[in-house]
């Protein structure tokens, strides 16, 4: 079975509790939207404690579970994303059921399409030698050689100095979807940070226009990019409340 993880990492400075929105729609909606849209997904799990993301969870059916005490920060992400593993894994054996790819979503990361997604999803399961697909989009003008620091001085300093090639395409994973299989959680995969679990052998899933949206700025280029991939804009409407849905299953940590 295919499912997806959506995590919330809860710490955008302008966005209490990640309760952003865009075109009239929580962020944490887009990706729902995304993973529904190709039609392989078919269980979703949220890691939040946040009243509006746990919204934006029941109107699509997913199990909330409780965050960690421990969730704290650099490390923050890979303990969420080991926490829902967890559960998720636990959750499909006690159906009978084997999870065989996981999406990874981020609360405040909306910039993604369903036919992008379907990329990564066909890939892994059409190339077994694959660990992980990644979106990712271009930042040639953030390349990492052209990055400076504050020396003991006070003065700037190169952050780096050497590069291989100055010029070639810049890609930065941008938080959009990651997919991977069971067994790069499972400690077998070998990867490099900042995403370790995701292992070595990753498909670019390449967009343009992606990144967590942390400040109220962007919310404008968020909205830009939606309107480019037909999303309708809901604003002025009425928002869709959540339906009752029954209890979320024990937590099993």
């Amino acid at each position: 079975m295919i499912c997806a993880l959506m995590l919330d990492l809860d710490d955008a400075p302008d966005f209490q509790d990640n309760a952003g929105q865009a075109l009239g729609r929580p962020l944490a909606a887009y990706p729902f939207m995304a993973a529904r849209a190709t039609g392989d997904v078919r269980r979703y799990y949220v890691v939040t404690s946040s009243p509006a993301i746990k919204a934006v969870a029941l109107q699509n059916g997913a199990v909330i579970i409780d965050p960690p005490a421990n969730a704290k920060g650099a490390a923050a992400a890979q303990t969420l994303l080991r926490h829902g593993f967890h559960f998720a894994s636990d959750d499909l054996k006690s159906d009978k059921e084997t999870l065989d790819l996981l999406v990874v979503f981020f609360a405040n990361a909306p910039i993604l399409t369903g036919a992008l997604l379907q990329t990564g999803l066909d890939a892994l399961q059409s190339r077994p030698e694959l660990d992980s697909a990644v979106t990712v989009s271009p930042f040639g003008r953030w390349n990492p050689y052209f990055a400076q620091r504050e020396n003991e001085q006070g003065m700037l300093e190169p952050y780096v100095t050497t590069a291989p090639n100055s010029d070639a395409e810049v890609w930065y994973p941008d938080h959009g979807a990651q997919v991977m299989r069971p067994r790069c959680l499972e400690g077998q995969c070998s990867g490099r940070p900042p995403f370790p679990w995701l292992g070595r052998n990753i498909l670019p899933l390449k967009q343009w226009g992606g990144g967590p949206v942390d400040y109220q700025w962007q919310i404008p280029a968020v909205e830009y990019w939606l309107k480019k991939n037909g999303y309708s804009d809901l604003s002025g409407s009425l928002e869709l409340q959540p339906q009752p849905k029954p209890q979320p299953k024990p937590d099993r940590r």
